[in-house]
């Protein structure tokens, strides 16, 4: 797998500033977590005091089944995600997210 495609990075817009974006649901694949996709993100967030509206938003998906919510995150959030992960996708992401 080279760099270029290890995880969707887009543009998108926190508080009309326009910023590269990633879905958390995404990494969180990446970096093959052994937690549960939902209580990962929310203690991360809880533990590291990102900030809604700062360092993620949060968008809901309409499906045939219920609503999910996605966050997307700023590349910092991501960075620091990746790092503390402490494993080896984690370096591996975190260096893709410094070069974009």
């Amino acid at each position: 797998m080279t760099n270029s495609n290890l995880i969707s990075v887009f543009n998108g817009s926190i508080q009309n500033i326009q910023i590269q974006l990633v879905n958390a649901r995404e990494l969180h694949s990446f970096l093959e977590s052994k937690y549960q996709y939902t209580d990962w993100i929310k203690t991360r967030i809880a533990d590291y005091g990102f900030v809604q509206d700062e360092d993620y938003i949060i968008v809901t998906q309409r499906t045939n089944g219920r609503p999910r919510k996605e966050y997307h995150i700023t590349l910092d959030m991501g960075k620091e995600l990746a790092m503390v992960e402490r494993n080896e996708k984690g370096r591996q992401v975190r260096k893709y997210f410094i070069e974009c």
